[in-house]
């Protein structure tokens, strides 16, 4: 049984920008709740004047979000998040730098919690060389090998001969992961926690300033969707779309909504109640890169995901 609150899982080396992207998350919500696990509080140093209350082991922010520490264990936090679950839009969980996010992933859907995406955030000046580390290196690759979407940062760190270096090796490491290049981890909140429903017609206008790099758009059907329908939907989605969200009507479940999330290659359908006296209708919001010229299509590509039974 799930409880249908998405998770998002965020791994990355030592250094890479995690608790960076972490603070972005807690202060640029945009009306989201979010609880996130950390390591570290004190690594965060999250604005005072955001702090609601703190004791010692959660610190409620102003703005509805949690931060809750994992000093005890991912599984203790875990369980005082869900004993405010109900609080929630979505979980945020920091991997440790050398922990493996997919066995964090697991943890998390042991409580009810929907996989939503791994994230990892890579050091582009140092991934090379902490992969060829002896001692690290196979840490490293296989954080790189369990996520759904790699958040390249510090990219403004390298030249663009070194920039192009970096790439090809990612693309080689991890073939077709999508890949975002970032400065101080600066990603849209829309990439990293889904457009939420009142921004489903945004267009192509770019998101959260960042309109040069993203482009979104609107997948909608007011016909009830067959499942081979859907199924092709979701491989488009897959190639084309480095994150999408939104409700789906399926045609032989006529009263019955469905959420589908997607990050990367992973995606999840899970039941989301009634059309609550709303028109049923598929409305689903993607977000990709405006440079991507092409889809990404290879045996290796295929979709991950139950296929969501009748």
């Amino acid at each position: 049984m799930t409880t249908g609150l998405p998770v998002t899982v965020i791994g990355g080396y030592l250094g890479a920008g995690k608790t960076t992207l972490l603070n972005r998350m807690l202060t640029q919500t945009q009306g989201r709740r979010i609880a996130v696990v950390v390591n570290d509080f004190g690594e965060l140093g999250i604005d005072a004047s955001l702090v609601a209350a703190h004791d010692g082991e959660t610190i409620s922010l102003v703005n509805g979000c949690m931060c809750c520490s994992a000093a005890d264990g991912t599984a203790a936090s875990l369980a005082r998040v869900m004993a405010r679950g109900e609080a929630f839009d979505h979980v945020a969980i920091e991997a440790s730098g050398v922990a493996e996010p997919g066995r964090i992933a697991q943890t998390a859907e042991a409580f009810g919690l929907v996989v939503d995406g791994i994230v990892v955030v890579v050091d582009a000046e140092q991934v090379q060389v902490q992969a060829a580390n002896r001692y690290v290196g196979d840490s490293v690759l296989r954080q790189l090998a369990q996520a759904d979407l790699l958040l390249v940062n510090k990219i403004d760190l390298l030249t663009a001969p070194r920039r192009a270096d970096v790439g090809a090796w990612l693309g080689a490491v991890v073939g077709g992961t999508p890949r975002l290049e970032t400065v101080q981890a600066n990603a849209p909140a829309e990439v990293l926690l889904g457009a939420s429903a009142g921004n489903l017609r945004r267009g192509a206008d770019g998101i959260g300033g960042h309109g040069r790099d993203y482009r979104t758009w609107v997948v909608e059907r007011g016909e009830g969707l067959d499942r081979a329908t859907f199924a092709t939907l979701v491989e488009d989605l897959c190639r084309s779309a480095i994150r999408a969200k939104g409700f789906v009507h399926f045609g032989d479940a006529p009263g019955e909504r469905h959420l589908y999330q997607q990050v990367g290659r992973r995606w999840s359908m899970t039941a989301a109640g009634d059309w609550q006296g709303a028109m049923a209708r598929t409305a689903i919001v993607a977000i990709g890169l405006a440079a991507q010229a092409s889809a990404r299509a290879s045996a290796s590509d295929s979709p991950r995901g139950p296929w969501p039974s009748k």
